[in-house]
């Protein structure tokens, strides 16, 4: 019996050092996962710069009411991607809707604005999400003020495979994205990524050998940018953002 205490208080032990360690250094992850966050949100807008905090400083983030479509006012540290899990936050998607196969949609959206001295609107950032070959991507698409041209598309998680849909993260592929339209004359999303190169204002590259990938991406953006997503907001956001 002797012989198992002395393993057994090692192991308890080491446990609680493990314990401790983990505990101390969270605070410093969740910097670094704030600041890879803010890093990703400045890439979609084309933004590259050494100073994040003093660039996202000019960020106004905003909270949308997917029912409503109007802005509201809610706790900063709001967290969509959790809501969107937790049944009181969220909506299940009927499955006739669910093109980005999503499941649920939380109730509240978070958008990212950037505005003039006058509060009109310079560029924004879309968080967006939706299922590809592996598994969910998570990113987000940014448009220029006119609220209809992109800026830039970036992925910060996916499961896509490398050399495969794991080319949504190729800097020549994130290019062609920049200047392309969303909307069409009549207001439906048109932005799609195509099976060969883009011809059109409205067609994005396709990923060679990645159906399924430049399906979802297609998928999420007709999905985010549309009636069930941020589209009737962004058709009113100017008006919206002026109340704030």
């Amino acid at each position: 019996m002797n012989k198992l205490i002395i393993p057994l208080v090692a192991c308890i032990a080491c446990a609680i050092i493990v314990s401790v360690t983990a505990v101390s250094v969270r605070p410093e992850q969740n910097l670094n996962i704030e600041n890879e966050k803010k890093i990703k949100i400045l890439a979609a807008a084309g933004i590259e710069t050494d100073k994040v905090d003093e660039e996202f400083s000019r960020i106004k983030t905003v909270f949308v009411d997917f029912e409503t479509d109007k802005l509201v006012t809610i706790d900063p540290a709001y967290d969509h991607i959790k809501a969107a899990s937790n049944p009181n936050l969220s909506t299940v998607i009927p499955k006739a809707d669910d093109i980005a196969v999503l499941k649920r949609r939380e109730n509240i959206g978070t958008i990212y604005v950037w505005v003039d001295e006058k509060n009109a609107i310079e560029k924004l950032v879309l968080p967006i999400r939706g299922y590809g070959l592996w598994g969910t991507l998570y990113g987000y698409l940014s448009l220029d003020s006119d609220l209809n041209t992109v800026r830039g598309i970036e992925y910060y998680d996916h499961k896509e495979t490398p050399g495969l849909g794991g080319e949504v993260d190729n800097p020549n592929w994130k290019s062609d994205w920049y200047g392309k339209r969303i909307y069409n004359d009549d207001g439906s999303v048109a932005l799609y990524v195509t099976k060969g190169a883009s011809s059109t204002d409205y067609e994005i590259d396709g990923i060679s050998g990645a159906t399924l990938t430049t399906n979802g991406v297609s998928n999420m953006i007709k999905y985010w940018l549309g009636d069930n997503g941020y589209g009737p907001i962004i058709k009113n956001l100017n008006e919206e953002i002026e109340k704030i």
